[in-house]
């Protein structure tokens, strides 16, 4: 943890405490124990009858959407909570890039309900390359997954994912370059025994 993150970490736990139940989002006031207000979590659009491969909206009744049952992608399940848009982006935007980390807690602690249930063994971050770690000065994915592992009891492993390589950001990228971007950019160690 960098020395700008620990103190921003400090400050925005002061003000939690100085201020325990106001909307992360908008900041009016809110029941103890909340995290966001009804309007905020109801600008947050969820993903309604998604594909369980890719997790986007399908337009079928299938449990696969029309592409994912045409070329089945590599892995098995893929859960995406809310559609990236709106809100959701403006909210997302602010966690990554306005060093707002407690806002991971927040989603996790209205969003948990999609993973209850589903079969996780263990929980990879998505590791950041040290020159983006050290200008951001925190790994958005850890913080995520961190949330998820506390509220779920879900073991987490936050070294099993390397980065090799460093990339360009992902902003503005369409769907072909954003792969080329990240085509051998990470290494996977195993571990013995999940923590």
């Amino acid at each position: 943890m960098s020395g700008r993150h620990f103190y921003l970490n400090i400050r925005d736990k002061l003000a939690q405490l100085l201020n325990p139940a106001l909307c992360l989002s908008c900041g009016i006031p809110l029941r103890p124990s909340a995290y966001f207000c009804d309007h905020c979590l109801e600008s947050l659009e969820r993903v309604t009858h998604p594909c369980r491969c890719c997790g986007q909206p399908s337009p079928t009744l299938d449990d696969r959407c029309p592409a994912c049952l045409h070329k089945p992608p590599a892995w098995q399940v893929m859960i995406a909570p809310l559609l990236y848009q709106g809100a959701t982006r403006s909210m997302i935007h602010e966690f990554k890039f306005a060093e707002h980390p407690e806002l991971a807690e927040a989603l996790v602690h209205h969003l948990s309900d999609c993973y209850l249930g589903r079969p996780v063994q263990v929980l990879l971050p998505v590791p950041l390359h040290d020159s983006r770690l050290l200008e951001r000065g925190f790994n958005q994915s850890l913080e995520i997954a961190a949330a998820l592992s506390r509220r779920l009891d879900i073991p987490l492993q936050p070294r099993a994912l390397r980065r090799t390589r460093a990339t360009e950001s992902q902003s503005g990228l369409s769907l072909n370059q954003r792969k080329k971007n990240l085509t051998r950019a990470f290494s996977y160690q195993p571990v013995e025994k999940y923590q």
